[in-house]
């Protein structure tokens, strides 16, 4: 009941700011961008970095829970999860080496396919991960990502076409509300996937579940700053309206509680 008033409390509140920045976005973005802020430049550059970290994790511990499965099924994750470990270390060092990674891509696909490859030949060497809270984590993750971010929010991305605010003209004639979808135009301000990393970090509770009351308190309010922090950095660097921040945020909290409790109540196989 507890959970179910939560969801509830999410969702109203949701639906509440949706209609107030649907009327509101485009004067709170006038008023609050400011592109040469150093924080949210900082943010922009490295606030992924937290969040990519919590996906290799969760690759990581799930390959290691599916590694002795011999089914088909298992054998095709046990290749994606390659594929998107590599994928997630070389965006990691896109963002840590920046154009020096671009300028050698080559280079550094083989450097990630290798360090890939390393960490999963180790998994091999190491016992399953048979810890339940691990597991529990690792299937969170892996769902969230995949549902959360990678087909809903970059799927709606593709569709919804809206202009950034910091690529509007002068006289802002390009701005579109967020509840007008503009088709395939290649802009993709909406929703924030930024902003939706910020709480891909809301998993590590699950690790946590066990720990002290102002253990798992604190770590949620830290999270809940983050989270949030790291939000609005993307409307005051201009790279979203304050409505691409909330849908982003949104979709990962309620794909996160909703994925948990189904992964919770299901019997781990």
């Amino acid at each position: 009941m507890k959970k179910n008033g939560l969801v509830v409390f999410l969702i109203s509140t949701w639906i509440i700011l949706s209609v107030i920045f649907g009327i509101f976005d485009l004067e709170i973005s006038k008023n609050v961008v400011n592109q040469i802020s150093i924080w949210a430049k900082f943010l922009q550059d490295y606030g992924m970095i937290p969040g990519i970290f919590v996906l290799l994790s969760g690759v990581y511990l799930y390959y290691s829970f599916i590694k002795i499965k011999s089914d088909a099924w298992s054998y095709i994750q046990r290749v994606v999860f390659f594929l998107v470990s590599s994928g997630l270390i070389f965006h990691l060092s896109e963002i840590i080496i920046g154009d020096f990674v671009t300028n050698n891509l080559i280079i550094f696909l083989l450097i990630s396919f290798a360090i890939s490859l390393i960490v999963i030949i180790a998994l091999h060497f190491k016992s399953q991960v048979q810890n339940i809270l691990a597991v529990r984590y690792a299937k969170v993750v892996v769902g969230v990502a995949l549902f959360g971010y990678v087909i809903l929010i970059q799927g709606i991305k593709y569709f919804w076409g809206r202009v950034r605010f910091r690529e509007l003209d002068a006289a802002f004639s390009q701005f579109t509300p967020w509840y007008l979808p503009q088709g395939i135009t290649g802009f993709d301000s909406f929703p924030s996937g930024h902003a939706a990393m910020g709480w891909m970090l809301l998993p590590l509770l699950i690790l946590l579940s066990t720990k002290k009351e102002w253990i798992k308190n604190l770590s949620f309010v830290l999270i809940f700053i983050w989270g949030v922090i790291l939000a609005s950095s993307r409307v005051v660097i201009g790279a979203h309206y304050a409505s691409d921040v909330l849908f982003g945020s949104y979709f990962i909290i309620i794909a996160f509680l909703l994925y948990h409790r189904k992964i919770r109540d299901t019997k781990s196989n």
